[in-house]
């Protein structure tokens, strides 16, 4: 049986409070394609009827059983170069579009001179959060903000390769664009986790791949860490969580999270760390959220979906600090059937 929405059952998750009543889910979004399938009707569009899209948004994740709302919006920094391809995912969309690691708009200190940046109380659009909160039923709580990290946003605008060859032959260009980015992002959060809607405040931000940090320690620590802390610094001051996203193996660097003031870590891979051994690792200091395996739920069955799910929920469950969801997101190449699945898995351990 689906639970009703209560917002305090997650918060003590993200707190690591005492273990809750039961555990709750948590994704850093499902995808639109995703949503359109399993609510069986096409998503308005936010711009041209946002109060239309709310609903359909508010209704997905109460339906499923979320104590929240996942929503982000981008800041409104220089527009990076894409490339785009056939989308081939099972819930497909006209085309996919990826960033271009090999350059963007960024390439010296003139072009960060000329960019049009925003100041931070012009970030984002603020009135969307607080439109979405006009549409929550009791008990549930906005979790997002302005999406991306400042190591997304900087290797964004400039292509991670010169990012990368950038740090060692130009730091000047490269602290440049780091400051610029930096000061807007933790200018945004400070005014996003004030809002009564917003329960906790999250972003991604990808520092890794399978093997290791993308960038050393060294240069994260650097860079990225500060900016972390100080976003951390405003969001407590609001008396809200902070919550990371992070793809790739950090294991180097996971207690830099942890010291800069992250409250819960999510996005976890099988053929990096399974979810009950980071949980096991560091789910003493943080919380840790999701980690059942995109590509097994990819390619997995129903049933092995079901004992998965199962065998994850003992091991994690126990203490507390602990949430069900996808290692990463529900994109539109996990079959639904499968997606559903773990849900219904995380309702019969609730029930037990």
């Amino acid at each position: 049986m689906k639970p009703a929405p209560d917002f305090s059952v997650i918060l003590d998750v993200f707190r690591r409070n005492e273990e809750p009543c039961r555990v709750p889910f948590f994704e850093l979004f499902a995808d639109d394609k995703i949503m359109e399938e399993v609510m069986g009707y096409k998503l308005a569009v936010l711009e041209e009827d946002p109060d239309r899209y709310f609903d359909q948004l508010v209704g997905f994740y109460e339906e499923l059983g979320y104590d929240y709302v996942p929503f982000y919006q981008a800041p409104r920094f220089p527009t990076p170069d894409y490339i785009h391809g056939e989308d081939t995912a099972t819930y497909r969309r006209e085309s996919r579009k990826w960033m271009n690691e090999k350059g963007g708009p960024i390439k010296t200190l003139k072009d960060i001179q000329e960019a049009d940046w925003p100041k931070a109380d012009e970030a984002v659009d603020f009135d969307l959060f607080r439109k979405l909160g006009e549409h929550l039923p009791e008990g549930m709580k906005v979790v997002g903000g302005a999406s991306g990290g400042p190591f997304e946003h900087s290797s964004f605008l400039m292509g991670v390769e010169n990012l990368s060859m950038a740090v060692y032959e130009d730091p000047e260009l490269v602290n440049t664009l780091n400051e610029k980015i930096g000061h807007v992002l933790v200018g945004a959060a400070k005014i996003i986790s004030s809002m009564d809607c917003v329960g906790a405040y999250c972003f991604g931000d990808d520092l890794g791949y399978k093997t290791s940090t993308i960038f050393s320690p060294r240069h994260l620590r650097r860079l990225v860490f500060p900016w972390y802390k100080e976003i951390a610094s405003v969001v407590h001051a609001n008396g809200k969580p902070f919550v990371l996203h992070s793809c790739g193996n950090l294991t180097t660097v996971m207690d830099d999270i942890i010291e800069a003031g992250v409250d819960a870590k999510h996005s976890f891979e099988d053929q990096i760390m399974p979810v009950p051994e980071v949980k096991r690792r560091w789910g003493k200091r943080i919380s840790i959220l999701g980690g059942i395996d995109v590509d097994f739920l990819c390619h997995a069955s129903v049933e092995q979906v079901r004992n998965r799910t199962l065998e994850t929920l003992e091991q994690c469950a126990p203490g507390g600090g602990y949430a069900l969801g996808t290692g990463n997101t529900v994109a539109n190449y996990i079959p639904v059937r499968n997606y559903l699945a773990m849900l219904e898995a995380g309702n019969e351990f609730n029930s037990r």
